[in-house]
């Protein structure tokens, strides 16, 4: 008996052997994946890394746009008002242009008048 159990005791050492190779296997396979996992999730943090840096320099570049629109907008008021006060200047000027023409008609005719 004590042959066939220690025939039984090689065969369970065998198999828990096998069993431990096996498991032995799938950790070295399971560390591979977490590595190669590992390294995706690092290129993919310098992805973002990057991305955010462009973000940031997209920023940068909004705001330059912004103080240049801003720029241009007070320079097109400040040449529109401009342009209104000389509109009103020259509207005055015509109004008084109109009134000397009338004055100088009136004249005329006043004067027609007297040589008649």
């Amino acid at each position: 008996m004590s042959e066939e159990l220690l025939q039984q005791l090689i065969h369970m050492v065998g198999e828990n052997n096998r069993i431990v190779k096996e498991v032995q296997q799938e950790l070295r396979e399971f560390k591979a994946e977490m590595y190669e996992f590992r390294a995706e999730m690092y290129a993919f943090r310098e992805e973002m890394y990057a991305f955010r840096e462009e973000m940031y320099a997209f920023r940068e570049e909004m705001y330059a746009f912004r103080e240049e629109m801003y720029d241009f907008r007070d320079d097109a008021i400040q040449r529109l008002e401009r342009l209104e006060r000389q509109d009103k200047l020259i509207e005055a000027d015509i109004d008084l242009l109109h009134k000397k023409v009338s004055d100088h008609e009136r004249e005329i005719n006043r004067i027609k008048q007297v040589g008649q």
